[in-house]
């Protein structure tokens, strides 16, 4: 087949680039310039610019004009997969569900969520595959729901994803190489830790405190290992509960430019009412904040949708890396969702999972303080807290004599990026942690 001029123009710029021709940071020439160049016309240059931002090749500065971008090349599939599972029992646990009492689990109960999302009957002509961005009606909602917050965002700068692991996955294939040195909050999301190693990537714990990451060492140790990549949560952190306030957020995105970094904010209750602290985006306005969001916690875990958000040229090149992978998300999923959010039904559920999470939480709290037991930090809203065991105890021991009673437990070892010489503690879910078995057995404890 013969080649287009549209082919021709951007394979010549494609070479360029990738040879260096064009090196990192040049501004490419105006549309103007450019038509004038190839002696075409402008709809044939701004499909290449846009396809060369597609590519990863370039980025789009508003107002400013198209720039050559650096591109991470994607990691190769790893050979070693010993090293991402072993923590691994903590998620089949939570998945198998061998256990009567689940306050370690990772997800509302279902009683919380079976009337959340109605049946539906899709039109003929709904089954197809969708686009790579995914279903346009749920990312304008979703862009909608970023400007009610202050936040400016375009359904452009908005990949849908099946669920927020999904999203990590995507990300990890398009930034992180074999060896890369990745920041993540420590105590953090243990599947992201096995994630990273599965990439074969060197997963470094940034310690995490009552009011979000510590800025002093996210400097240093992003110095000393030329960290690129930080995975963080503002609000309500699994598994901690807190919040970053606001002048830890400043900080963490003056040491993300100082260090030419970017910061994923991984929120699964991004859209849960009544949690406080500062989200990174209010501040970044996505330069490089990317966000996740997710719906499997807030409506069910079987929809398996979530969602990227990041700045336009980020944007695409995971919409592009999702189609290479899964061809599309479920438009039937996203089309479920996009009618539960306009008939105003997932406000409902929204505010009825926070007043339940509220009355939970309150009353858990209290249980856990006469028993003489403490937590880590007063949780900020959200579904999770960290509650530190006495000392001399391993909260591993503790979570294998609790699953022989068929009370699950959440390890706080396994939160940690590395759990050396750390307090032994748990993750509790507010949701699932008020039975009188689960704390019939703390108080053998304490």
């Amino acid at each position: 087949m013969a080649q287009t001029k549209t082919d021709r123009i951007f394979e010549a710029l494609e070479t360029r680039i990738l040879q260096g021709e064009l090196p990192n940071g040049a501004r490419l020439d105006s549309l103007r310039h450019a038509c004038v160049q190839y002696g075409v016309s402008k709809n044939i240059m701004v499909t290449v610019y846009d396809r060369l931002v597609a590519r990863g090749l370039v980025s789009s500065r508003q107002g400013a004009g198209f720039f050559v971008a650096h591109t991470p090349s994607m990691a190769e599939e790893p050979q070693n997969l010993q090293e991402a599972i072993d923590i691994v029992s903590l998620l089949r646990a939570q998945l198998d569900r061998p256990h009567n009492v689940l306050a370690g689990d990772g997800r509302p109960p279902e009683n919380w969520l079976l009337n959340a999302v109605p049946s539906l009957t899709l039109p003929t002509g709904e089954g197809g595959y969708g686009t790579p961005h995914g279903l346009l009606a749920l990312r304008e909602y979703i862009a909608a729901a970023q400007l009610a917050q202050g936040i400016e965002t375009s359904p452009s700068q908005i990949v849908t994803t099946f669920g927020a692991n999904h999203a990590l996955d995507l990300l990890i294939r398009r930034f992180v190489r074999e060896g890369d040195a990745v920041l993540v909050d420590d105590p953090g999301y243990y599947p992201l830790f096995a994630k990273l190693r599965l990439a074969g990537a060197m997963v470094i714990g940034v310690p995490r405190r009552p009011c979000g990451p510590d800025p002093d060492a996210l400097r240093s140790l992003a110095r000393a290992h030329g960290a690129r990549l930080f995975f963080t949560q503002s609000l309500g952190q699994n598994p901690t509960g807190c919040s970053i306030d606001l002048p830890t957020a400043h900080a963490i995105l003056q040491v993300a430019d100082r260090q030419d970094m970017l910061v994923v904010d991984d929120d699964p209750f991004l859209d849960l009412p009544g949690i406080e602290g500062t989200r990174l985006a209010h501040l970044d306005q996505f330069n490089r904040v990317i966000q996740i969001g997710s719906y499997s916690k807030t409506l069910t875990p079987s929809l398996r949708s979530g969602y990227v958000i990041a700045r336009p040229d980020i944007a695409s090149s995971i919409a592009e890396l999702k189609m290479i992978l899964s061809v599309s998300s479920s438009s039937y999923t996203e089309r479920i969702i996009a009618n539960l959010i306009r008939s105003r039904r997932y406000e409902k559920v929204k505010g009825t999972m926070a007043r339940r999470l509220a009355v939970a939480r309150t009353e858990a709290m209290q249980r856990l303080s006469a028993l003489g037991l403490r937590l880590f930090a007063q949780p900020q809203g959200g579904l999770y807290g960290w509650l530190r065991l006495p000392e001399g105890l391993d909260d591993l021991e503790v979570a294998r004599e609790a699953s022989a009673q068929g009370i699950f437990l959440a390890p706080g070892s396994l939160f940690h990026a590395d759990s050396a010489n750390q307090p032994p503690s748990m993750r509790i879910n507010w949701s699932r942690v008020n039975d009188s078995r689960f704390y019939s057995f703390m108080r053998g404890l304490s």
